[in-house]
């Protein structure tokens, strides 16, 4: 996220006590081109007005804070300020007048400097929801902003221009900037609705009848939005059918995120389950560099029904791996562990999976363990294993949990402690699953590594038993 909003919010805490609506009122009188026509000119107007607008209150907020002047912590924040503005203060028209050739306007805006600062304040924080609308209100201004800058230099050279043909060019581009602006009007309609800004309330079927206005007219961030809509059923019922229709047109334009959901989609959903599409949309995304794409690629070439390809899956998580995907690290030594579409190599699986281990990731400490346990490509060593069994045990780990108990009753690696083999013995059972409490129960029948107790037996025999466990059924009738 930018650093420069935790300037803004740090410098202005001290002003957030005030509260008081103000009121700023500009105009403006745009003077028409050849190619201008009423709607073009409004816009014109109206943009040109609303910068005025924003540049007063960003100077009555900065009036009150105390930043040296030039410099780019201040340049850069005041930015910050106008784009949030832009996107969260609605401006009101006072007056326009048109008379062919020149259009005037007046507008205000009404905003409360302490509300301004608070709405600022909420978007620095480390939200998703947050991040995502602070992004799309500056790409707004941006977007604002270069249209304008645009349509100011078409006019300029059209003022200029003595070429019929090239005027006929230029009054085309003219135009199409004009449309492009129209429909950027109608997305920010959508947004304002969608997000609550500007005065208005959340409605998302409102923000869906604008967003699809722009959507129908070719513009990417309405079709991306109500792709996602559709995908998470926000405002909408969810139907992945019509999220894939609007997701792919904005996937072929490149977007890598919606590339990779719309692969996810197709991989995960059964009701449209496609594993050759997820396949197309994942290897969209991990064509670009995009490491999880990559990863969800290997996973679909290994396992998708139809296009299972070993070899594809290795190929795609080393590219991911070599990116530092832990998954995909994982994934890979395990490929190398069994030989599975690459030549079976310990070194090479023990390589990936401390890779994992040492980026966290509890499965491969556990497999880690295990290697250093049976000496699998690495020499023998029960502290590794122990090591590396304690790392995933502190994750919950199951497994790690189960094996730790056995380390401690054993004296492998550790010294020997039948307080803590039960300690860890447990820790695995409690979570449930049937195979730790099966294991447990034989201990306590059995007395390994613990006190023999048969009622402790017979009550992890049977949370085992109760979920269907084979053995723990077997052993019940054992004991009874």
């Amino acid at each position: 996220m930018n650093n420069w909003i935790f300037l803004v919010v740090a410098l202005l805490s001290p002003l957030m006590a005030f509260a008081e609506l103000k009121e700023f009122t500009r105009d403006y009188t745009y003077i028409a081109g050849e190619a201008d026509s009423k709607i073009s000119a409004r816009q014109m107007a109206m943009q040109e007005v609303k910068r005025d607008l924003l540049s007063e209150i960003g100077t009555h907020i900065y009036s009150r804070i105390d930043m040296s002047k030039n410099s780019e912590g201040e340049t850069n924040a005041k930015q910050e300020i106008r784009a949030m503005t832009a996107g969260l203060v609605k401006v009101d028209v006072l007056e326009e007048r048109w008379n062919g050739y020149e259009f005037y306007i007046k507008a205000k805006m009404v905003a409360d400097p302490k509300e301004i600062l608070k709405r600022i304040r909420n978007l620095a924080e480390n939200d998703e929801e947050k991040i995502k609308l602070k992004e799309q209100l500056n790409q707004s201004a941006k977007a604002f902003e270069g249209l304008r800058l645009e349509m100011l230099e078409l006019k300029r050279t059209l003022d200029h221009s003595t070429s019929n043909q090239e005027v006929k060019q230029l009054a085309l581009k003219y135009a199409e900037a004009s449309k492009s602006l129209s429909i950027a009007e109608v997305y920010e309609k959508g947004q304002d609705f969608y997000w609550g800004n500007r005065g208005e309330i959340i409605n998302y079927a409102e923000a869906k009848k604008w967003y699809l206005e722009a959507a129908h007219q070719g513009d990417t961030r309405s079709q991306r939005q109500i792709g996602l809509m559709y995908t998470v059923g926000r405002g909408v019922p969810q139907d992945y059918i019509k999220a894939t229709y609007w997701l792919q047109k904005v996937g072929n334009n490149g977007d890598v995120d919606i590339q990779f959901i719309l692969g996810s989609i197709y991989e995960l959903n059964k009701d449209i389950q496609d594993y050759a599409k997820a396949a197309y949309w994942f290897q969209k995304a991990a064509d670009q560099g995009d490491k999880a794409a990559q990863f969800a690629l290997g996973r679909v070439y290994e396992f998708g029904e139809g296009v299972q390809d070993y070899k594809r899956a290795a190929y795609w998580y080393q590219k991911a791996a070599e990116q530092g995907e832990e998954h995909a690290q994982f994934a890979l030594a395990g490929m190398y562990e069994i030989g599975s579409g690459v030549q079976q190599d310990g070194k090479q699986a023990f390589h990936w999976y401390q890779k994992a281990a040492d980026q966290g990731y509890s499965a491969a400490q556990y497999d880690l363990g295990n290697m250093y346990r049976l000496g699998v490509g690495i020499p023998q060593s029960n502290k590794q294993a122990f090591y590396w069994y304690h790392m995933a045990a502190e994750q919950g780990f199951a497994s790690s949990q189960m094996n730790l108990g056995v380390m401690y009753a054993k004296g492998m690696g550790v010294q020997q402690s039948d307080t803590q083999a039960i300690f860890w013995y447990e820790k695995a059972a409690d979570q449930g699953h049937p195979g730790e409490q099966y294991g447990l129960g034989a201990k306590y029948e059995l007395g390994k590594g613990v006190k023999r107790d048969e009622k402790q037996a017979l009550y992890w025999y049977q949370k085992a038993a109760d979920q269907g466990h084979k053995y723990a059924i077997e052993s019940l009738e054992g004991l009874r």
